[in-house]
C-alpha cells in the first residue's frame, strides 16, 4: 500500500515538473517572438530612402563631411549592431530548447537592451538626416529673419544717430561686418555647404542680438550721463564754488580734484561706449555715482559743521565765564578754610591747575575764533577742536565741583566728629556707672589700664578739636582710634560684669550640693577669694562652673539662660 502511494506521488511530481517545464519554455518562446517582432518594428526606422536622397544631393564642405559621417553611422547599425540582435535571439532560442532557462533569460535581456539602443540610434540618425536635408530651407528662413532685424537696426541708427554718441562709428562697423557675413552666407549656400552656412548663421544671431542690446543700452547710458550725472557734477562744482565764496574752507583740495576727475571719468565712459565696451561704461558710471555721493557728503559735513560751530562758540564762551567765576569763588573758599584747617587734599594746587588749564583752553578757543574770522579753517576741523575744548571744560567743571565738595566736607566732618566725641564721653560715663551699680569689690588692672588708655585718647581728640587751626588728618586718625577703643571697652565691660554676676549665681547653685559633696565648700571658698581679693572674675567663674557641671551637667547653661533673660528684661 505504501509503495503504491509513493509511486503515485512520484508520477504526480513528474507530471508537475513536466507541466512546469513546458510553461517556462512556452513563456521563453513567447518572449523571443515578442523581441523578434520589436526587431521587425525597428526595421521600419531604417532610413534607406533618406540615405539615398543625400547621395543624390549636391553637397560641399562641412555639409558633405556631415553626410559622410551619418552614412558611416548607418553602416555601423546595419552591418554590426543589427546582426547582433539576430545572434542573441538565436542563442536564446537554442538555450530554451536545451532547458537552459537562465542563459536564455540573459540573451533575451541583452537582445532587448540592444533593440532599445538601436532604436535610439536610428531616431537620432533620422533626426540628423532630416536636419541635414532641410538645412538649406531652415538656413534661408533664419537669414531672412536676421536681415529684417538688421534693417531695423540700420534704420534706427540712421534716424537717431545723435542718441548713440561716439558709439555710432563702432555700430556702423558692426553692421558692415554683418553685410560681409551675409555675402559669405550666400556663397556657402550656393556651393551646397549648408553646415558651414549654419555655423555662420549662429554667429550672425549672436551679433544681431548684441547689436539690439547696444541699441537699447547705449542711449539709456548717454541719457543718464547727460540728464543726471553731468548735471550733478555741474551742481557740485557750482555748490563748491558758492561755499568757497561764503567763507567755507575744506581740509584739502580733494573736492576740487575729485570734481575734475569726475569730468575725466565722463570722457572715459564716452570712450568705452565708442568701443562698445558697455559693461565697462556701466562700471565707470557706478564709480562716478559713488564718488558724487561722497563729495555731496563731504560738502554736507562742512555745512552741518558750520551750524554746530556757531552753537559751540556761544556755549563755550558762556562756560568760560561760568568756570572762571566758580574758580574765583573756590579760591576765596580755600583761603577762608585754610585759616581754620590744615588742608590735606592739596586743594590749592588742584584749583591752580584747573585755573591754568582753563586759561590754556581759552587761548586755543580765541585762536580758533581768529581762524574762523579770517576764514582760514574748515568748519569740520573747527568743530572737532571746539568739541575737544568743550570736553576739557566739562572735565574741569567736574574737578571744580569735587574740590568744592571736599572743602565743604571739612566743616561737615568737624561737626560729625564733635558729635561722636560727645557720644563717646557719654558712653564712657555710662560704662563707669554701670560697673559701679554692680558693687563689685574691685576691677582687674588690665581693664582699668584700658579704660584710662581710652580716656586719654578721647582727651587727645578733644584737645585736637579745640585747636584754632584743625589738622584734620590728625583728627581723623584719633577719631578712628577712639571709636575702636570705646567699642572694645564696651565689650570688655559687658563681659566683665557678666563674669562677676554669673560667678555669684553659679556659686549659689553649687552651694546646694555642699552636703553630698564635701569638696564643694572648698571650691566656693577659693572662688570667692579670687573674686574678692584678686578681682579675677573670669577664673572665679571657671572654677565654680567646672565643679557644678561635674555634679549637675547642663546646670550652668540653665543659670546663664536665666541670667540673660533677667538682664535683657532690666
Amino acid at each position: 500500500m505504501t509503495l503504491k502511494i509513493v509511486g503515485i506521488i512520484l508520477i504526480l511530481l513528474i507530471v508537475i515538473i513536466y507541466i512546469a517545464m513546458y510553461i517556462i519554455r512556452r513563456n521563453h518562446y513567447k518572449s523571443i517572438d515578442e523581441l523578434d517582432s520589436k526587431k521587425s518594428i525597428v526595421m521600419d526606422y531604417f532610413p534607406a530612402d533618406k540615405i539615398q536622397s543625400i547621395n543624390d544631393k549636391s553637397m560641399a564642405g562641412q555639409s558633405r563631411e556631415t553626410a559622410e559621417e551619418l552614412k558611416k553611422q548607418w553602416d555601423q547599425i546595419e552591418t554590426k549592431q543589427f546582426p547582433t540582435i539576430e545572434s542573441l535571439l538565436f542563442e536564446a532560442e537554442q538555450a530554451t530548447d536545451r532547458y537552459r532557462f537562465k542563459k536564455a533569460r540573459y540573451h533575451e535581456e541583452q537582445a532587448e537592451s540592444k533593440i532599445s539602443e538601436i532604436k535610439n540610434d536610428l531616431n537620432n540618425l533620422n533626426t540628423a538626416l532630416d536636419e541635414l536635408m532641410q538645412r538649406e530651407e531652415a538656413n534661408l528662413k533664419k537669414i531672412e529673419s536676421i536681415k529684417k532685424r538688421y534693417h531695423m537696426i540700420r534704420k534706427d541708427l540712421l534716424a537717431k544717430s545723435f542718441s548713440f554718441g561716439k558709439a555710432v562709428d563702432a555700430l556702423e562697423d558692426k553692421l558692415g561686418t554683418m553685410e560681409t557675413d551675409f555675402s559669405t552666407f550666400s556663397h556657402l549656400t550656393a556651393a551646397g555647404d549648408h553646415e558651414e552656412a549654419n555655423l555662420l548663421l549662429k554667429q550672425l544671431e549672436k551679433t544681431i542680438a548684441s547689436m539690439e542690446k547696444y541699441m537699447t543700452d547705449i542711449p539709456k547710458i548717454l541719457k543718464k550721463m547727460d540728464n543726471e550725472i553731468l548735471e550733478q557734477i555741474e551742481e557740485l562744482e557750482s555748490g563748491y564754488r558758492s561755499l568757497l565764496e561764503e567763507g567755507y574752507r575744506f581740509p584739502d583740495d580733494s573736492i576740487k580734484e575729485e570734481i575734475a576727475q569726475a569730468y575725466v571719468k565722463l570722457e572715459s565712459v564716452n570712450s568705452f561706449l565708442g568701443s562698445l565696451e558697455v559693461e565697462k561704461a556701466e562700471e565707470m558710471i557706478k564709480e562716478l555715482e559713488d564718488k558724487i555721493e561722497q563729495v555731496y557728503d563731504n560738502l554736507e559735513v562742512e555745512i552741518r559743521a558750520k551750524t554746530e560751530v556757531k552753537e559751540l562758540v556761544i556755549q563755550i564762551r558762556k562756560i568760560f565765564h561760568y568756570l572762571k567765576e566758580q574758580n574765583r569763588k573756590l579760591f576765596i573758599e580755600i583761603d577762608r578754610l585754610s585759616q581754620s584747617y590744615l588742608l590735606y587734599r592739596d586743594e590749592m594746587n588742584e584749583a591752580t591747575q584747573t585755573q591754568e588749564i582753563i586759561a590754556e583752553q581759552e587761548k586755543q578757543y580765541m585762536k580758533i575764533n581768529e581762524e574762523l574770522a579770517e576764514e582760514n579753517i574748515p568748519f569740520s576741523e573747527a568743530s572737532q577742536l571746539l568739541n575737544a575744548i568743550f570736553d576739557h571744560l566739562q572735565e574741569m567743571n567736574e574737578k571744580t565741583n569735587i574740590t568744592s565738595q571736599h572743602l565743604s566736607d571739612y566743616r561737615k566732618s568737624e561737626i560729625e566728629i564733635k558729635q561722636d566725641l560727645e557720644e563717646m564721653e557719654i558712653a564712657m560715663r555710662e560704662m563707669k556707672r554701670y560697673v559701679e551699680s554692680r558693687h563689685l569689690p574691685g576691677l582687674p588692672s588690665e581693664y582699668l589700664e584700658f579704660f584710662f588708655y581710652t580716656t586719654d585718647h578721647i582727651e587727645q581728640l578733644s584737645q585736637s578739636l579745640a585747636k584754632p587751626k584743625l589738622d584734620m588728618t590728625e583728627v581723623f586718625t584719633l577719631h578712628e582710634l577712639c571709636e575702636e577703643d570705646v567699642e572694645q571697652l564696651a565689650h570688655d565691660t559687658d563681659e566683665l560684669v557678666d563674669q562677676a554676676m554669673l560667678s555669684e549665681l553659679v556659686s549659689q547653685r553649687l552651694y546646694r550640693y555642699k552636703s553630698e559633696h564635701s569638696e564643694v565648700i572648698e571650691t566656693i571658698k577659693y572662688s570667692r577669694s579670687l573674686f574678692s581679693e584678686d578681682f579675677d572674675y573670669q577664673t572665679s567663674l571657671q572654677m565654680v562652673r567646672d565643679k557644678l557641671e561635674s555634679i549637675e551637667p547642663g546646670a550652668f547653661e540653665e543659670v546663664q539662660k536665666q541670667y540673660r533673660k533677667e538682664k535683657n528684661f532690666s
